[in-house]
């Protein structure tokens, strides 16, 4: 399995994970900026095809994660960890003094690999996601 920068070939397979697997997506046009734009870091795991990723921002001391999703058959195997630390990597040499997400209040899977590494909750967004699911606003301090 190899970890590296999204390119424009990915994108298609991207939106079919967040699709499957979270339900809806940040849509296409956002991927395809996150080729061109410095402050976006995204990164895809590939084992033949894109069998996850993730997203963030990194910008003004703050980084935001904006999606991230594994394929349910190579979960609890490392991978989404690795993901997860290539961002915070880029935080830290960004000088990112935290890092931000929203988790759906349901996903206790996700929640708890959040808490996992250091995050907490620190506020409850109301109807965040489009099915009308409240979101758990999580910070982790760099």
């Amino acid at each position: 399995m190899i970890i590296r920068t999204i390119k424009q070939e990915d994108i298609k397979q991207i939106v079919d994970l967040e699709l499957k697997f979270l339900g809806e997506t940040i849509g296409e046009e956002l991927l395809l900026d996150s080729i061109k734009t410095p402050h976006l870091y995204f990164y895809v795991v590939e084992d033949i095809n894109v069998i996850g990723y993730i997203g963030a921002y990194i910008l003004a001391g703050q980084t935001e994660i904006l999606n991230f999703v594994v394929d349910e058959k190579y979960q609890r195997q490392g991978i989404g960890q690795k993901l997860f630390d290539e961002i915070l990597e880029d935080s830290k040499i960004n000088k990112s003094e935290s890092v931000v997400l929203e988790v759906k209040v349901n996903n206790e899977k996700g929640i708890g690999f959040y808490t996992k590494n250091g995050f907490e909750i620190v506020n409850i967004r109301k109807n965040y996601y489009a099915d009308g699911t409240d979101a758990y606003l999580m910070l982790k301090e760099l």
